[in-house]
């Protein structure tokens, strides 16, 4: 019986290691979920509990009470509307841009070998790596030399072709994926390059097309340091920028901060929760060839 046992307990020792590295894992990607959630918690606590609550110590997440008035009022006392139409503009025509010119210049790097590929991949790579607050300065000057400061089109312009690179980049390593034999095909039924890569191509490459758009959206939608610089019209303001607003000299109203922090994340949310299925597949599909 001894040694029955001894070996019944030589066999659990696996699973219960299995299972307790399984628990550990568990708890630290709630813990992980918990702190990067927290300050969405608070911003839903702090825009429905009375202002009294917010500089009330100790610092109590579950309101007195609830006051849903906060919405109500952020939609009254700024034209929150017009700021969402507008990012939705500035987010969706910029992305559209960076999709369409880099898969044009990732297609052309992918398919074809000239003098200098290498370097200009390199030129690429170090574009993206100059902080944005160090480009601010000289793009100003050339938007306002292009009469492209306060309009809506030259911050639309400015998203789309800040981000080909990163496009560029993220795309190559789709269309190296795909086998050339399928451009060849095409350009034998009569097809030429544009038809190839819309009509073949591209629909081959919907996670990862996906993804690029994810990206670029949220990334322009929570810009706030090029939309503050490029446009001073009230009415051209993206909703970044027209929160800030709300923060008076004296004393800002952190409900109305929250309530509308709050409407900024949900179309990020809509468009994640659409198109998600998609970032998995679309991050590691381009990684099979560099």
């Amino acid at each position: 019986m001894t040694t029955k046992a001894a070996e019944r307990s030589s066999l659990n020792a696996p699973k219960l290691a299995r299972s307790a590295n399984r628990g550990l894992l568990y708890a630290v990607a709630i813990v992980s979920t918990l702190i990067f959630i927290f300050p969405i918690i608070w911003l839903i606590s702090a825009s429905v509990k009375p202002n009294v609550d917010i500089y009330r110590a100790p610092l109590n997440l579950i309101p007195s009470k609830l006051d849903w008035t906060t919405y109500e009022k952020i939609f009254k006392v700024t034209p929150i509307g017009r700021y969402l139409v507008n990012s939705f503009l500035y987010a969706l025509g910029g992305s559209l841009i960076t999709m369409f010119f880099s898969i044009l210049a990732a297609y052309g790097l992918s398919r074809h070998y000239f003098s200098g590929k290498q370097a200009f991949l390199a030129f690429l790579l170090i574009v993206q790596l100059v902080p944005q607050l160090v480009r601010i300065v000289p793009i100003y000057v050339m938007m306002s030399t292009l009469g492209l400061v306060n309009t809506q089109f030259g911050l639309i312009l400015l998203y789309g072709v800040g981000g080909i690179a990163f496009g560029t980049w993220f795309l190559k390593g789709y269309f190296d994926s795909i086998p050339k034999d399928l451009d060849e095909a095409a350009w034998m039924d009569g097809a030429n390059k544009l038809q190839t890569v819309g009509r073949i191509l591209v629909p081959m490459m919907v996670p990862g097309l996906a993804a690029l758009l994810i990206l670029q959206f949220i990334g322009h939608w929570n810009d706030f340091t090029t939309a503050a610089v490029m446009l001073r019209i009230p009415d051209l303001r993206p909703l970044t920028v027209g929160i800030y607003t709300l923060i008076g000299p004296d004393e800002a109203d952190f409900r109305l901060l929250s309530s509308a922090a709050l409407v900024n994340i949900v179309p990020v949310v809509i468009v994640f929760a659409f198109l998600q299925r998609y970032l998995v597949a679309g991050l590691t599909a381009g990684a099979v060839k560099g």
